[in-house]
């Protein structure tokens, strides 16, 4: 929680880590720097990772932890605005509750700031053959991640594990999309970017 007596839009973070690995504490200082700098509440979900629990479990708890906030505001301070955000596999999940809240018809979320999300599951864009190796993320371990979050090819196509191949990406809430020059993940988190903007 931010210095101050709010009360304060919430926030709600999903940790990277390629849905495998990662927790509250590896995302803690993050979580810690933006409730600082941002003035927000931010609930960091301890989603279920794989492989014991494979897709949809991790969207399923983060979207399900976000009506839990959205049904908790005033306990947790909040002002009634809600976002979402996460970095990587993170930034997959707030995506993917973003569209699960449209389609669900709530909760209302009002900003998802996506850091070098994970969108597609195709991996033949340009970037992964540029960075796929010799960074931090390289396209092997992207390619182990898919395996065991999603081990059925054809449900990785599906939008909630591949936000960017919704058939409709309009009425989602306005989206900050950052990526990383020399990563993977750059080229699907542009393409994505463009298209919420060509959705409106």
């Amino acid at each position: 929680t931010p210095e101050g007596e709010g009360p304060f839009g919430i926030l709600m973070n999903f940790h990277g880590g390629g849905w495998v690995i990662g927790d509250l504490d590896t995302s803690d200082a993050l979580c810690r720097e933006i409730a600082t700098l941002a003035g927000v509440v931010v609930v960091s979900v301890d989603y279920r990772m794989a492989p014991e629990h494979i897709y949809p479990a991790a969207a399923i708890d983060a979207y399900d932890a976000t009506v839990w906030a959205a049904a908790n505001m005033s306990e947790l301070n909040g002002n009634g605005k809600l976002g979402v955000t996460g970095e990587s596999a993170g930034g997959n999940l707030s995506a993917v509750v973003a569209l699960m809240a449209r389609d669900n018809g709530g909760p209302k979320i009002n900003f998802q700031c996506l850091l070098y999300p994970v969108t597609d599951c195709d991996m033949s864009r340009p970037s992964y053959t540029e960075n796929g190796e010799g960074y931090i993320l390289e396209t092997r371990v992207m390619q182990w991640f898919w395996d065991l979050y999603c081990p059925n090819p054809d449900q990785r196509k599906e939008a909630y594990a591949s936000p960017i191949l919704a058939q409709d990406l309009s009425k989602l809430p306005p989206a900050l999309v950052v990526t990383a020059e020399f990563d993977p993940l750059r080229d699907e988190g542009e393409a994505f970017a463009k298209a919420l903007d060509a959705a409106g």
